[in-house]
């Protein structure tokens, strides 16, 4: 083999090291890449999660408190986000979001309104559903330090009863609606239900055995509004009774 042989088999062992090399560090910088897309995809879907709840618990909770702990969460959670992947698009939207969200909590703070109830089987499931993704999220802030485990306990141990009695407020409003309606076995299925959620659950607080004695007096009502009707029914018929016998002892006497 010549000289310049030899030196072209060298330069093209060169070119292809280089070739395998620039492919190796082109596929390191792709895989960092969907690394970063994924951690970032990821945040996103926990900031959306936050979203949601905050939506829920502006609804059926209004604890300035908790709301103003999950949004800073997701302040934090944008900012290392957009270190990832500053151009975003999906990022850049949970900015705006989180906006809209701090304008709504800034109304509550100068509003004096009260949670509101659930109307629908469909509004009471996703109360209980975004509560429970609420404690959850409670725990991975104490967890993670951004929430001091003492006050981790107390609003997590709040939103257990609340999710609990805006339930068997939600029932009692049903049953009332039904109630007022005329439809007496909706209303007594329930009231029923109010005082069994009540009965079985294994929370403790001030105020539950008075609760009880509410729901089971709904559901008493019921029945005795049904049993002075039928008196006032049969008082009415025994009037109109004694008026025609009146009348036909009129004739008679005429």
């Amino acid at each position: 083999m010549s000289f310049w042989g030899f030196i072209g088999i060298l330069l093209l062992l060169a070119i292809m090291a280089s070739a395998l090399l620039v492919a190796k560090y082109a596929a390191q910088k792709e895989a960092e890449f969907r690394e970063l897309k994924f951690k970032a995809r990821q945040t996103h879907l926990t900031i959306v999660d936050l979203d949601e709840i905050c939506r829920t618990l502006l609804l059926y909770d209004k604890d300035i408190q908790l709301l103003d702990y999950f949004i800073k969460e997701m302040r934090s959670l944008i900012d290392r986000a957009l270190e990832l992947m500053p151009d975003s698009e999906s990022i850049r939207g949970d900015v705006l979001n989180v906006r809209s969200l701090e304008q709504e909590v800034d109304v509550l703070r100068n509003s004096t309104s009260e949670p509101e109830i659930p109307v629908s089987d469909q509004q009471i499931n996703l109360m209980k559903k975004h509560f429970l993704r609420a404690q959850k999220a409670i725990k991975r802030l104490a967890g993670a330090g951004r929430m001091p485990s003492n006050r981790a306990s107390e609003q997590y141990n709040r939103l257990v009863q609340s999710a609990l009695l805006l339930e068997v407020k939600a029932y009692r409003k049903q049953g009332n609606i039904a109630k007022n309606e005329g439809d007496t076995s909706s209303a007594a299925n329930f009231f029923k239900h109010a005082k069994e959620l009540l009965m079985k659950s294994e929370l403790n607080f001030e105020g539950k055995s008075e609760l009880i004695k509410k729901t089971s007096n709904d559901l008493s009502g019921l029945y005795v509004t049904n049993e002075d009707e039928e008196n006032d029914d049969e008082t009415e018929a025994t009037s109109e009774a004694e008026e025609v016998e009146v009348k036909e002892d009129s004739q008679q006497a005429g």
